[in-house]
């Protein structure tokens, strides 16, 4: 006995414009997207071997190796540092401060800064350091 066998046709899918399609809209986000070139400070911080741990939600004040300022990646000058630190206390919700100052500096740059800073009404203020044992100290 022979079965009659119906040939049936399996509705196949290309995917082929699937794939078009993905490409179209990765090429859209690709230039659609705006790339922000963010430069990062250097600064080398001085050596401790006992750091204060600051709140996470502080305002963060760096003094690059050429003495430039800025507030949370933002360039500033002496002049302006005690209105762009009440600015950013506004922002922030916090009046918490932490220096990051280069190990090249002079003291006199940092008590400059230091100074800005408790004119800006700071509640606190730490200097960030490196965490190194006193052993391997220079």
């Amino acid at each position: 006995m022979e079965f009659d066998r119906r040939h049936r046709d399996t509705g196949d899918i290309s995917l082929t414009p699937v794939i078009d399609m993905v490409f179209l809209l990765l090429i859209f986000f690709l230039l659609t997207s705006s790339f922000m070139k963010v430069q990062g400070i250097s600064v080398d911080l001085p050596a401790s071997a006992s750091p204060l741990q600051p709140k996470e939600e502080s305002i963060t004040v760096c003094i690059s190796a050429d003495a430039k300022l800025f507030i949370n990646s933002r360039r500033t000058d002496l002049k302006r540092l005690p209105e762009d630190l009440q600015a950013a206390y506004v922002g922030a919700g916090t009046k918490d401060v932490i220096i990051q100052a280069d190990k090249s500096n002079s003291v006199q740059v940092l008590m400059q800064v230091m100074d800005a800073v408790n004119l800006s009404g700071a509640d606190s203020l730490t200097l960030a350091a490196d965490v190194q044992p006193i052993s391997s100290r220079n």
